[in-house]
């Protein structure tokens, strides 16, 4: 009797138990396909990059793939975490259609979803994987099988403000995968590189290379969180007997970048079209940033660029790295600020109050102190940072 096959071992429910329990404490644990949906601005893909690490460090045999919206690809160019970048045109009935065909073939394991908004939670259910993890929202819950706070509240019943990498990586805590650290990934191509070197080797970009460059960005994706392009200018004409100023831009912003110039009156150059990877390439080379919040700015924090950021209806806590050589200016004493507002809702006088108090000279003395810095650590005088991520 004691023999007998049919009958169950207390070991093996014992067994059974224990695997039950670890595949409840780490639902990722025997995933061969994972799909990691962030398909929003490029800082945001970028700012998920610790996530990234941490998942890659935790399942190594499983293929990742990542969902990003058209031409944002490139920013995750090289990265050992990332196996394939799936690219689609939200403005494209065509692609849109055919991604939604591709996700309910299934052959996803797991999805982590990272934006959870209507419609990627919607990307999550066409796919049936076993594991499903999103953020807890009215209305998008059932797309999720583990499902997260969105956001930590304090004692005071407010969310708790934290570095934006963070909030991906409660994702997977709650698959029972531990963050490996808040560094952000962006690997610069050696074709991007090769690009930027022949430009700064030509007579566009003539300058006199014993001063270090100082790039500087004046737009933004918000009206509400841009400073004025005469105060760039104005701060820029501070630090140009110091400094080369070289003008950034990006996809339409070339006309907005030439006018800050024209308000200049030190020469300046304005940097080549680019996409990310010549971006990063660039900043490389530069000693500082000066910008709003933006894409750019993050792509600059990857590869230990310091940077000066004016930041306004935006939070520094969420939206600025915890530590390095970065410096947030934000106006004293306003009861508005970090509203988050696209566009300010404020009349007369108050109306983009939050970016107006930060003046000129601000700007310019900590844009100053970092080269004095970088001076120091022995970079600034050839105007090239120095990061693994490179």
């Amino acid at each position: 009797m004691a023999g007998d096959p049919s009958l169950p071992r207390h070991g093996d429910r014992g067994e059974r138990a224990d695997r039950q329990d670890r595949g409840d404490r780490e639902p990722l644990r025997n995933a061969r396909a994972i799909l990691v949906i962030r398909h929003r601005a490029g800082g945001d893909l970028l700012l998920t990059t610790p996530a990234l690490r941490a998942l890659r460090a935790a399942v190594p045999g499983a293929r990742i793939d990542v969902l990003a919206l058209k031409d944002m690809g490139e920013i995750l160019a090289g990265n050992p975490d990332v196996d394939r970048v799936i690219e689609f045109d939200r403005s494209s009935l065509r692609s849109r259609a055919g991604l939604y065909v591709r996700l309910a073939r299934g052959g996803y394991d797991a999805v982590l979803d990272l934006v959870s908004n209507p419609h990627t939670s919607l990307l999550t259910r066409l796919t049936r994987a076993r594991v499903r993890i999103g953020y807890d929202i009215v209305g998008r819950r059932g797309a999720y099988t583990i499902r997260v706070p969105r956001e930590p509240m304090g004692p005071d019943g407010r969310p708790v403000i934290r570095y934006a990498p963070e909030a991906a990586l409660d994702v997977l805590e709650a698959a029972g995968i531990p963050p490996r650290g808040l560094d952000l990934t962006f690997r610069v191509t050696e074709a991007a590189r090769a690009t930027i070197d022949a430009w700064l080797a030509g007579p566009e970009a003539r300058r006199d290379e014993t001063k270090p460059i100082v790039a500087c960005l004046p737009t933004g994706s918000w009206p509400a969180k841009t400073w004025a392009k005469e105060r760039f200018a104005e701060a820029m004409d501070a630090l140009a007997t110091e400094a080369t100023i070289l003008w950034i831009w990006g996809p339409g912003e070339r006309a907005a970048v030439e006018s800050a110039r024209a308000a200049m009156r030190a020469p300046s150059l304005v940097a080549p079209a680019t996409g990310w990877q010549e971006l990063g390439a660039l900043l490389t080379r530069c000693a500082v940033l000066v910008s709003n919040d933006s894409g750019p700015k993050h792509i600059a924090v990857a590869l230990d660029v310091p940077t000066v950021t004016i930041f306004g209806p935006t939070h520094p806590g969420t939206w600025h790295p915890p530590a390095g050589p970065h410096r947030a200016l934000v106006a004293d004493g306003l009861d508005c600020l970090h509203c988050n507002a696209n566009v300010c809702p404020l009349p007369g006088d108050r109306r983009m109050r939050c970016m107006r108090d930060v003046g000129a000279a601000r700007v310019a003395d900590a844009a100053r102190a970092l080269l004095a810095e970088g001076r120091r650590r022995g970079t600034a005088a050839v105007g090239e940072a120095t990061c693994a991520n490179r």
